[in-house]
């Protein structure tokens, strides 16, 4: 028995609906995997800039020399961000003496459409907590 003519070209539009669906698939599962990677080295990023401010070889007992190692700290971040880094806000709110406090706030990248992105769109707000080096 021969094909009814009607049923010409179901193959095609099912393979394509399926390949549309792949590629939506593959789409969110990259921009997904570009923001846990944006999360991890925006953390990073901080941790190293709040461990350079923090470090011996700055005398936190003078406001100068704390504020020119912040001003190098951030320089630090932002160049380890890459590009990524002119689009992040650095606070130093909450540091004292004991302690260096780090807030970095960035949005991720993303090659979606905001209302596509999903919950991996959200706003990277990381605050790092470094102690104060002293030398002995």
């Amino acid at each position: 028995m021969g094909r009814c003519r009607g049923d010409l070209g179901t193959g095609l539009i099912g393979s394509v609906a399926g390949l549309l669906a792949f590629l939506a698939l593959l789409l969110f599962s990259v921009q997904t995997l570009i923001a846990l990677y944006t999360r991890s080295v925006v953390t990073d990023a901080a941790y190293e800039g709040a461990r350079a401010a923090a470090g011996a070889r700055v005398d936190h007992d003078d406001a100068s020399s704390v504020a020119a190692a912040r001003v190098d700290a951030e320089a630090r971040v932002k160049r380890l961000l890459g590009r990524f880094g002119d689009r992040t806000q650095l606070d130093w709110t909450g540091s004292d003496g004991e302690v260096v406090r780090l807030r970095v706030r960035a949005r991720p990248p993303g090659f979606l459409w905001a209302a596509l992105r999903g919950p991996g769109a959200a706003l990277v707000d990381r605050t790092v907590t470094v102690r104060v080096e002293s030398l002995r």
